[in-house]
């Protein structure tokens, strides 16, 4: 059986680069973590949020669908099942059908228009803090348990791309 929660070598080799140039992008950080995602798990959209501790609202850094969700996109904090469960508890959140879905995401018609209604929300915990979001997105019932640990072995590049600064423009 594979490790699905090992981090790929072309992974680890492009966070190391990312780190070590000096004006990396939110795109030389983390393309590489998507594209590893949506080519191991099928997924249809990758984005990632990195969460103002000031007023708890989230700046998107990075898309996999520049199109669909535009990179700098921002969305106020709010207090809902969704925000105590991966905010306050630090928990994966799962909906993998629309329903559930269309629950927890305001934007649930543009994401079910993209062909998607199962999606994946990861908290990046840094010294006890939220300090961004990796959200996985695809078709429903996408996401078994193989899945949802691949794409929460992710944190630490994503965590290291949030830390390096990959959200200054």
């Amino acid at each position: 059986m594979t490790d699905t929660t090992a981090l790929p070598a072309e992974v680890l080799r492009a966070t190391a680069d990312a780190l070590a140039a000096p004006d990396a992008t939110p795109e030389q950080h983390l393309a590489p973590v998507a594209d590893h995602l949506i080519g191991a798990y099928g997924l249809k959209l990758v984005t990632v949020t990195a969460r103002d501790p000031a007023d708890g609202s989230f700046l998107r850094l990075y898309s996999s669908q520049p199109g669909a969700y535009a990179a700098q996109g921002r969305k106020p904090a709010n207090e809902t099942d969704w925000s105590r469960h991966v905010i306050d508890e630090h928990k994966t959140f799962v909906a993998n059908d629309y329903e559930s879905l269309a629950k927890a995401m305001f934007d649930h018609e543009q994401i079910r228009a993209l062909g998607m209604e199962s999606i994946v929300n990861i908290p990046v915990v840094v010294a006890g803090e939220v300090i961004g979001t990796l959200n996985c997105l695809a078709a429903s019932g996408h996401f078994d348990d193989a899945i949802i640990a691949g794409c929460e072995a992710m944190r630490l590049p994503v965590a290291a791309a949030l830390l390096a600064g990959a959200n200054v423009d």
